[in-house]
């Protein structure tokens, strides 16, 4: 049988190279294109696919061939089937201009996934509701104006007779745009986000186009372990990098382990694995002071300046209101501390004044430096001791 040599050219497509491929039409079978040949024929076909699956499959043949390059022994020319590496000059990145963060709290809260913790019973659950009715109304939060937007709570720890009555203590109106889902609810159309669940929450808060998604709380959200490392990235990696790609916030309240201890620290103070506190891009760190009626907001993130900021719970209306900065706060305190113990004694060393309002003597010794440099109180020496009294 004798056998004739022919050529095709591959199909064409916009945008897509043009190659002739040769071969004999009697022995298809045992064919083999050449390089260039097999790269025009995928990108050919990658060309009719939906972007979504173009992009899938683009990166599945990505790490195949990668993982087969990483093994023994890897066949030769193999590498060349890779695309090119990908690289942005700087001065591109210098020269673009990138459109601003898309605030939900001004700078303090962005998009992406966040994490309210705080220990059980702190008042995480009435910040919740507080910037819930502070979106869908367009309102403030922290003294900052709000831009409105619409609402999904996943309430999971709460039943409707309660929330009506903390919407009625916090004085909702009646049309705002939040909506509840409920724990039986979500776990029998949702399921938990790390079995599947968070794929089908992703795809309603599409079509729902919600601003600001609070999960309350991420303990009845998932199920396993939350030390489990590969679990818990499972279970918030999709909606973080959702998050970000649709401009919205993802806000889950979590329990703060009970050990913790000293400064407030958000990101170490998240609950579980690491994988938690690595995949979070802000993060809120609620502390109740012990023997005052207030409470501390650590503020921490990728896109924010840390800040902690003190708390007031307004009992009558059940909301939280921002004094101010916390450490701006305390010196101002204890500035007052320090006059109000000079009124008393007169005059006093660093040391019994650090002793009477409780506080270091370094930290009262530079409030105490600039009292002097304002004039307010006077310093006087004797040797290597240091006197102060209140300015006449």
């Amino acid at each position: 049988m004798t056998t004739t040599d022919t050529k095709k050219s591959a199909p064409a497509q916009p945008g897509a190279p043009e190659v002739t491929i040769s071969h004999r039409d009697n022995d298809q079978e045992n064919y083999t294109p050449s390089l260039e040949e097999a790269k025009a024929y995928l990108a050919n076909y990658l060309k009719v696919l939906p972007p979504e699956m173009r992009a899938k499959l683009e990166s599945a043949n990505m790490r195949i061939i990668t993982d087969a390059l990483n093994g023994d022994n890897p066949p030769a020319g193999l590498d060349d089937l890779l695309p090119a590496l990908k690289v942005i000059v700087a001065a591109t990145i210098q020269q673009t201009v990138y459109p601003p963060i898309s605030w939900i709290v001004p700078e303090m809260l962005p998009p992406g996934l966040t994490f309210i913790s705080g220990k059980p019973k702190a008042g995480k659950s009435w910040m919740a509701l507080q910037l819930a009715l502070s979106v869908s109304t367009g309102g403030k939060m922290f003294n900052r104006d709000v831009e409105k937007g619409k609402v999904l709570y996943l309430a999971l720890e709460d039943n409707e007779r309660r929330l009506q009555d903390r919407m009625a203590k916090q004085d909702w109106p009646i049309n705002h745009g939040v909506e509840f889902m409920l724990l039986d609810t979500f776990r029998d159309q949702i399921t938990a986000l790390n079995t599947g669940g968070g794929k089908r929450l992703l795809k309603y808060i599409d079509r729902r186009k919600y601003r600001v998604v609070i999960v309350d709380t991420f303990s009845r959200s998932i199920q396993g372990d939350q030390l489990d490392v590969s679990e818990m990235t499972e279970a918030v990696g999709p909606i973080q990098q959702y998050a970000l790609s649709k401009n919205l916030a993802l806000v889950v309240i979590d329990h703060m382990p009970k050990n913790t201890m000293g400064e407030s620290d958000p990101i170490s103070h998240i609950f579980g694995s690491v994988a938690k506190a690595a995949v979070t891009d802000t993060a809120w760190g609620l502390y109740r002071e012990q023997g005052r009626p207030g409470a501390k907001l650590g503020i921490t993130g990728r896109d924010v300046f840390d800040a902690t900021l003190q708390l007031s719970f307004d009992k009558r209306g059940c909301y939280w209101h921002c004094e101010g900065d916390a450490g701006e706060i305390a010196i101002t305190e204890t500035r007052q501390a320090i006059l109000d113990t000079l009124a008393e004694f007169g005059e006093a060393q660093v040391r019994d004044i650090a002793d009477a309002i409780g506080q270091g003597a370094n930290h009262v010794r530079e409030r105490l430096n600039e009292l002097a440099q304002e004039g307010k109180v006077t310093r006087e020496k004797s040797g290597k001791a240091v006197t102060y009294r209140l300015a006449e």
